[in-house]
């Protein structure tokens, strides 16, 4: 039977029409869903309106808590959680508010609501809450169920519930590698001593396994914020056969060790904060490792450790084939605890790499007069060019130029007008001018000054002499100017 052209018309025609109303059709569910979204979210402005006040008022303590909570339990709505959730988490709080954010959360129901999500008891959304609701769109497709684990762990992060951790590490085994980066992130919020060694052996699959869905990075960011006592458990991985988890051991310790002690320089690893299995390894294994990193990682930590053996340690990395297990071990040196090894670490200064050099210089000016004066002298012996170059560069960076100026005015002469010579002779003459001219009661030093290099062939000196001739208000010192000009004109003629 042939198929004729009007049926051809009437088909498309039909096929038109339906989709026609297909379009009227998700046009209308658009519509309705922005009003449903619209009256959502004005809805919530009139919950964080009227409630934001008393969570505020029951985290800052104006507020009574039994008062504020009840008011927020008055919370009555098919969304209530959710709301809830929104009001307690919105804004950043204080260190001080945060046990009262937690204690809030958990008489809410939020921290229960959380846990079990986060172990994927998502409860299931209608078909019709789904489509106008984005929320609830994800608790109606499994698929997107890692969305709301994920941001369950967050949550219990963000207000550091510690009993809630062994759930947390049990999402470290997730498939889903956004969860687990989540769950890394809030164990390293909470940070519980019972999650450091599930880390560890994290970290451990991190380097060995190249498919592990979790960073190195990420891991050892998340240890380093673990306490001093936590660290302890950090003794199988610095004995580790792999090179690199011995090298991250170190690293995480040394991190560690170092936010411990900031603002403490009198910070020691005793047996009241450290194990002593763990010195030893340092002592013992770690400066003979056959890692240069590690080596060079464990100076930091050897520093802070009590006892002579730590310095004889430092003096042993100090002499390494390596040059930043060197440069490691001259920067751990620095403090008042060594400064009877000053004289040890001088001889850095004349060390093949010019950056050992030069943090053996500013790990001896951390020394005071001591250092000072070891500095000095080895610039007034050596012949090392680059070695005397470092430590002059670290004269005028540390403003010790006005100092060596002072000195030399009171006493006449002696070792800081050797060192003055041996600045101008060497072109260093920017800083000295600059100290000269800094102030208007500095006239003492440029008479001082221009009695000692006043002659000087020195392009930038001279130009200094010429205007201080001109424009020097210091009368004794303008004529003193003038007179070594007339002095040099005098021997240029003759």
């Amino acid at each position: 039977m042939p198929f004729l052209i009007e049926n051809v018309t009437l088909l498309v025609l039909a096929l038109f029409i339906l989709a026609l109303l297909g379009n009227f059709f998700l046009i209308g569910i658009v519509f309705h869903r922005r009003h449903r979204r619209k009256k959502f979210f004005k809805r919530v402005d009139a919950f964080r309106e009227r409630y934001g006040p008393i969570v505020a008022g029951v985290l800052s303590g104006w507020l009574d808590y039994p008062v504020g909570l009840e008011e927020l339990r008055g919370i009555s709505s098919s969304d209530r959680l959710s709301v809830l959730e929104r009001l307690c988490l919105e804004r950043k709080v204080s260190p001080a508010e945060e046990a009262t954010l937690r204690r809030l959360c958990e008489d809410l129901g939020l921290v229960k609501m959380w846990q079990q999500r986060l172990m994927g008891q998502v409860d299931q959304a209608s078909l019709r809450e789904a489509l106008f609701n984005p929320q609830r769109l994800l608790r109606r497709v499994k698929r997107l169920h890692f969305l709301i684990r994920s941001k369950s762990a967050e949550n219990l992060g963000l207000v550091r519930h510690e009993a809630s951790w062994p759930l947390l590490v049990k999402a470290l085994d997730d498939p889903n590698p956004d969860l687990q980066v989540v769950a890394v992130r809030s164990l390293a919020a909470i940070h519980h001593p019972g999650s450091f060694l599930p880390l560890v052996e994290h970290l451990h699959k991190a380097v060995l396994d190249p498919t592990s869905n979790l960073s190195v990075r990420t891991l050892k960011s998340a240890l380093v914020g673990f306490s001093l006592q936590s660290a302890g458990d950090l003794r199988g991985s610095l004995r580790h056969t792999n090179p690199r988890i011995r090298f991250l051991a170190t690293d995480v310790m040394r991190e560690i060790v170092e936010r411990e002690a900031a603002g403490r320089p009198e910070f020691r690893l005793a047996s009241g904060n450290f194990k002593e299995e763990i010195s030893e390894i340092f002592l013992a294994d770690l400066p003979f490792d056959d890692n240069p990193d590690v080596r060079a990682r464990s100076a930091p930590v050897i520093a802070r450790l009590a006892g002579e053996r730590a310095a004889s340690m430092l003096l042993k990395l100090l002499e390494d084939p390596v040059w930043f297990v060197r440069l490691h071990a001259v920067r751990s040196f620095a403090g008042n605890r060594f400064l009877p090894y000053a004289a040890r670490i001088s001889k850095a200064l004349t060390d093949t790499n010019w950056r050992v050099r030069e943090t053996a210089v500013r790990t001896l000016r951390g020394f005071g007069q001591p250092g000072l004066d070891l500095l000095t002298t080895h610039f007034l012996s050596t012949r090392d060019r680059y070695s005397r170059e470092q430590i002059a560069d670290e004269f005028q960076r540390a403003g010790l130029v006005p100092a060596l100026l002072t000195r030399c005015a009171e006493t006449g002469n002696g070792r800081e007008t050797a060192v003055l010579r041996h600045l101008a002779e060497m072109g260093k003459t920017s800083y000295l001018i600059a100290a000269l001219e800094n102030g208007a009661g500095n006239g003492k030093l440029r008479k001082s000054f221009l009695r000692l290099l006043g002659q000087s062939p020195d392009p930038q000196i001279q130009e200094w002499v010429e205007q201080v001739a001109v424009k020097e208000p210091d009368f004794d010192v303008r004529i003193l100017a003038q007179d070594i000009l007339a002095d040099a004109r005098h021997r240029g003629e003759g």
